[in-house]
């Protein structure tokens, strides 16, 4: 990559750094999953966890326990907001890990809330399976508005909407979001999918775009040459993108199989996007045209986000157990990591020194990579998930998100055994705090037995010598 382009990348980099909120799925559109908080009000961060409600009933395709969480700073503290499969939207306080506040939607939450800030109060956006989109103020959790993406109907099957995204359309504020909603009664059969865009000050409805009859993904909102873009996938193997002022649809792009999360941005000349579907090809897209520029193998399925580095290069994990960095210009291979499991999520960038990759596998853990070169950090135990069943590559499970508070950097993630963590990326020793494995429990319990057999057995052996 040439020293002009690598600048042009560390430059939007950079600009996306300095907006103080997160306005969609993994806070920009490079998908680095990663913030800086100005908190003067917060103490230090210390590691904690948090349960929730504990709510959490049987598995069924799409759902999760926790979203990915979104960070940002309210009255001077910073916070991390997340759903929840319990109905719930928790907001707590990101270096103690207490509630701030907590309210209930109508249905399981799958997809993560964002948080918007336009200058006088911060805002936080979260879209419910109760096919709602529901606006709080983040400070104190009061409603601001809610607006339902299709109306009610006694026998509408269920709805599933995506993470909100903010951005502008026809010179306002919007939010948008993707819903799929189906009704299978036989006088009401309905299967329908699209893309809404709101008024994000009061959430009047702007437009609307039908996208077929599957599921959408989170938008990515973006501003290019030629105007400011939204690009969504779909379970029917398409990515779309959209003019978000007026929501018609510019170009789309046909995969193997299904695209499960929103692209990447690449700042180049012309601009790409970055995509990747569960056939595990990832491609490197003219944003403006959807031309083909180059593509990548993996050796299964990818279900999270490609991720934009500021030097150019693209982050990407897939099922066969592997996270690749590829140059962002070529999609050639620059490094890769082997974890013990599927790589389920999408990554983060931690711009620490050295800066950290972080990603979660289906090995229960969490992984820290140095940036450079992919070599392995730290691997910590997140914990198995709440049911034992296949299929479980429905769901898009929470990826990490980190945030720089009072200068040191943390990193959050909702994991699928029911508990949320903040574990600490101390830069002395770049090391996560341990979190306890079953296995103790399973090293432990031969010993705690060995003297109650060696009893038992003593026993035994006295009561047959005593025998006639």
């Amino acid at each position: 990559m040439s020293a002009g382009l690598a600048i042009a990348v560390v430059l939007l980099a950079g600009l996306e750094a300095s907006a103080p909120d997160w306005p969609q799925l993994r806070r920009d559109a490079q998908n680095t999953g990663s913030i800086e908080l100005d908190a003067p009000k917060s103490p230090r961060p210390r590691p904690w966890s948090f349960d929730g409600s504990g709510r959490v009933w049987g598995y069924e395709p799409g759902m999760v326990v926790w979203t990915s969480a979104a960070l940002g700073v309210v009255e001077g503290k910073a916070i991390v907001a997340v759903g929840s499969y319990d109905r719930l939207v928790y907001v707590l306080d990101a270096s103690t890990g207490e509630l701030v506040w907590k309210v209930a939607t109508g249905g399981p939450i799958s997809s993560a809330p964002v948080l918007w800030n336009d200058g006088a109060s911060s805002v936080l956006f979260a879209a419910s399976s109760d096919r709602l989109v529901y606006a709080f103020a983040a400070a104190t959790g009061k409603s601001l508005w809610v607006h339902s993406v299709e109306e009610y109907r006694p026998t509408l099957g269920g709805a599933r909407l995506s993470s909100p995204c903010v951005g502008q359309a026809g010179g306002r504020d919007a939010l948008f979001v993707g819903h799929w909603v189906w009704d299978r009664s036989l006088g009401h059969t309905l299967q329908r999918g699209g893309v809404t865009a709101l008024d994000a000050r009061d959430g009047k409805p702007l437009w609307t775009r039908e996208l077929g009859d599957n599921e959408i993904t989170s938008p990515l909102f973006a501003r290019l040459p030629s105007g400011s873009r939204l690009f969504v996938g779909s379970s029917n193997g398409n990515l779309y993108c959209l003019d978000a002022d007026s929501g018609s649809l510019l170009w789309q792009k046909t995969e193997l199989d299904a695209v499960r999360s929103p692209p990447a941005l690449l700042s180049l000349t012309p601009p790409l996007v970055v995509t990747a579907s569960k056939f595990g090809m990832v491609r490197g897209l003219n944003a403006e045209t959807g031309a083909e520029v180059w593509s990548f193998k993996t050796g299964d399925r990818v279900t999270g986000s490609p991720m934009a580095m500021p030097d150019g290069r693209v982050v990407i994990g897939s099922y066969d157990g592997r996270l690749y960095a590829l140059d962002g210009s070529t999609g050639k291979l620059s490094w890769s990591y082997a974890a013990r499991g599927g790589i389920y999520s999408s990554a983060a960038f931690v711009p620490s020194s050295p800066a950290l990759v972080l990603a979660a596998a289906w090995d229960h853990s969490l992984h820290a990579v140095a940036a450079a070169d992919g070599a392995h950090r730290f691997t910590t135990y997140t914990g198995a998930p709440l049911w034992s069943v296949g299929g479980l590559d429905d769901s898009n499970w929470a990826s990490p998100s980190a945030a720089r508070i009072q200068d040191t950097w943390m990193v959050f993630l909702g994991s699928y055994d029911g508990t949320l963590r903040a574990l600490p990326l101390d830069e002395r020793d770049l090391r996560a705090p341990p979190i306890r494995s079953n296995l103790w429990f399973w090293v432990s319990f031969p010993i705690a037995l060995a003297p109650v057999a060696a009893v038992a057995l003593l026993l035994t052996r006295r009561n047959r010598r005593r025998r006639p």
